[in-house]
């Protein structure tokens, strides 16, 4: 599976955050409706999407002055910093504003990290009304106002996609273009949601330098494979209740069922570590009225080494 970094500039407020899981939901519906943007159908594609996945692709994150800042991994403090137990609880409130590390390959091991604070969103709140769609007027008692709330990114972000071989990059790209030319996410059609993509490259997690990695740090929500070993799993629980696209958006039943991830910025820790670009499985039977929908359980992941 080749690796790329994509660079994205919001243009507007977000309703809903730039996961992993969400986003490829958006990209398979710009699939669905060209094929001609990956030479194959998404009815095609998905066949073994169980086994061997066509496509994956992370959250975003942070990207400032050229540099990219990945989350700060999900594990108790006493493993990312070297510091005396009296330390770790007189600065437990200062260690954990220290969001984010500067992700520049090959990573030390986890507790030589320097870990910043960065503010890469602000987050506020819109009042609206309920507007009675046949007298053209608001409606109900004192204009019946409620508040949605809103997600600036205050910065350039970048993400990481995972192409199969006999998959094109640049399908992949015009497809990222048309969900931020559109929209993405709650309320895209009121403006919201918007982006641009500002340039690709190839990238490798993996560096030429042999290194003592022992771990995998993930890139968006995810849920492990039934087959596979770990010794240790540090993890933000995230349950992902979906909703299902375009038409069916707006059906009887738009609500797919819950599914519980592990957020990303976790860690796992196997029992014997292979060179492994992505960990995961599909998840499969999460919609009452559309029996092939999926989500992507699948993340890629970074190699670290985690000293415990």
């Amino acid at each position: 599976m080749r690796i790329y970094q994509i660079i994205l500039k919001p243009l507007t407020g977000f309703g809903t955050p730039l996961k992993g899981d969400t986003l490829f939901g958006h990209i398979c519906w710009q699939i669905y409706y060209d094929s001609s943007l990956l030479g194959n159908s998404l009815d095609d594609l998905l066949i073994d999407y169980a086994r061997n996945p066509f496509f994956i692709i992370s959250s975003v994150y942070p990207y400032i002055d050229g540099k990219i800042y990945l989350k700060r991994p999900t594990m108790p403090l006493h493993f990312l910093f070297e510091l005396s137990e009296e330390e770790l609880i007189s600065r437990r409130k200062e260690l954990k504003t220290l969001s984010h590390f500067e992700f520049n390959p090959p990573l030390p091991p986890l507790n030589e990290i320097k870990y910043e604070k960065i503010n890469f969103e602000k987050r506020d709140e819109q009042v609206r009304c309920t507007i009675h769609r046949i007298l053209g007027k608001t409606s109900g008692d004192a204009f019946s106002p409620f508040v949605i709330d809103k997600i600036w990114y205050l910065t350039d972000l970048v993400l990481f996609a995972g192409l199969r071989e006999d998959i094109s990059i640049e399908g992949i790209i015009e497809a990222l273009r048309r969900v931020g030319h559109f929209g993405y996410g709650k309320d895209k059609t009121a403006g919201w949601g918007k982006f641009e993509v500002i340039d690709y490259k190839e990238i490798n997690f993996y560096s030429e330098t042999e290194k003592s990695y022992n771990a995998y740090y993930t890139l968006s929500p995810m849920v492990p494979e039934a087959n596979f070993k770990y010794k240790k799993v540090f993890f933000e629980p995230f349950v992902r209740f979906g909703r299902h696209g375009d038409i069916l958006s707006v059906s009887k039943n738009p609500f797919k069922a819950p599914v519980l991830m592990a957020d990303e910025g976790a860690i796992f820790i196997p029992e014997e570590f292979q060179k492994r670009v992505y960990i995961g499985r599909a998840i499969t039977n999460i919609s009452s009225i559309q029996g092939t929908a999926l989500c992507q359980g699948y993340a890629l992941v970074i190699p670290v080494e985690v000293k415990i």
